[in-house]
């Protein structure tokens, strides 16, 4: 019972760190805060399933089985918070910005 407890605390901390991680604030617009989120977030979402996809084809190879799901979650909230610091730190920096 308390691993399973454990398990889904530790995964609703990891989806709230995640979508805190991909929030996109401007002050005062918040119409402005939930249509940039939101946008970011599906254009990242292809590059998380698909890594996903690649764990659980190399997983399914290696044991035989598929991945149990909250494992799959697990990874790709994490690989999405990394993702997420590179972005933020490409945007901060503007790296994208010429001149």
């Amino acid at each position: 019972m308390m691993k399973k407890l454990g398990e889904k605390i530790t995964l609703a901390i990891l989806t709230f760190a995640y979508l805190l991680s991909s929030l996109r604030y401007f002050p005062g617009r918040p119409r402005a805060t939930l249509v940039e989120t939101a946008i970011h977030l599906l254009t990242v979402a292809p590059f998380l399933v698909g890594a996903i996809l690649i764990y659980n084809t190399f997983h399914r190879r290696r044991s035989g089985k598929r991945a149990p799901l909250s494992i799959m979650l697990r990874i790709g909230l994490s690989l999405g918070i990394v993702i997420e610091f590179f972005v933020g730190l490409y945007n901060y920096l503007d790296i994208n910005q010429i001149g």
